[in-house]
């Protein structure tokens, strides 16, 4: 692996442990550097603080905090950026159709996210998706 690629931060915002724990050793033994945070406040701290490569996040925390972390980090003009990966249990059309009842309600016009894997997501999909996310940025 490169050392470019082995730099590569990925911050995982998912309060299932289980899912977490599969993230995060499914992205260390390819040579990502993953940070993992549960909330959206914990989330967005991180983001913050670390400025990831790739964002990860559970679409579906609890309260609509995964929508809220993606539509905040949309609209902050550090993290506006960075590459985001959404996992849902729902199928994507209805995520889509969900969120963009969310955003119609605000009035916000928040841009979809470059990839959204139904969970459990595969392995070699997932990591498909980040390497292409990954060498983008």
């Amino acid at each position: 692996m490169t050392e470019a690629r082995a730099a590569r931060t990925i911050l995982v915002v998912e309060d299932e442990p289980d899912m977490s724990i599969f993230l995060s050793n499914l992205l260390s033994a390819n040579g990502y550097c993953p940070i993992c945070a549960v909330s959206l406040t914990d989330g967005l701290k991180q983001a913050l603080d670390g400025c990831p490569d790739l964002i990860i996040i559970n679409a579906m925390l609890p309260g609509e905090a995964g929508i809220r972390l993606y539509q905040s980090l949309r609209t902050n003009h550090r993290l506006c950026q960075i590459p985001v990966i959404m996992l849902s249990t729902l199928d994507s059309s209805t995520f889509y159709r969900w969120t963009g009842a969310k955003r119609s309600a605000t009035g916000r016009t928040i841009p979809e996210p470059e990839a959204y894997l139904q969970k459990p997501p595969e392995a070699d999909e997932l990591l498909a998706v980040v390497n292409r996310l990954c060498a983008i940025t």
